[in-house]
């Protein structure tokens, strides 16, 4: 029945109907975006264009108008000093496992930055190893990546 269709001719076919198809979608759903693009009123962006130095500038013009970036580094190392302080002034309390949890969910949730940086983990291990010291705090590491997640009230 259908030997008196080529693959070429088929593979023809298909390729215009799926050009059709594409230009259908792409003139439903941005058309405001070419009519703005056609009109000149908004320049088409290429991913791949090459850096000239109008864009260099752009780039450094954007990045200017942002404040200075987080000091990731220097707000863990007080969050570092905080715990370890939290840690000897619940033991020397003697406050509960769920009030120290409680103090460092606090301490966690001043230092949101730390949170989704690469030293997170090097609190953790820092809340476990100071709990460590006193056996009456002793958190695991699973316990101490959970005080990240919940708030205290």
């Amino acid at each position: 029945m259908f030997t008196n269709i080529s693959w070429g001719s088929y593979l023809t076919a298909a390729g215009i109907a799926i050009i059709f198809w594409y230009l259908i979608i792409l003139l439903k759903f941005y058309s405001g975006d070419l009519k703005k693009i056609l009109s000149g009123e908004k320049k088409l962006q290429i991913p791949f264009q090459k850096k000239t130095s109008k864009n260099i500038q752009d780039i450094k013009s954007i990045s200017d108008s942002f404040p200075k970036s987080f000091d990731t580094l220097r707000d863990a190392e007080k969050l570092s000093e905080r715990i370890k302080d939290a840690a000897k002034e619940c033991s020397e309390k003697n406050l509960s496992k769920q009030q120290f949890e409680n103090y460092l969910r606090m301490l966690l949730e001043e230092y949101p930055y730390v949170k989704i940086s690469s030293l997170k983990e090097n609190i953790n291990q820092l809340i476990v190893s100071e709990s460590q010291q006193y056996p009456n705090l002793l958190l695991s590491l699973s316990e101490a990546d959970s005080l990240w997640e919940g708030s205290v009230f």
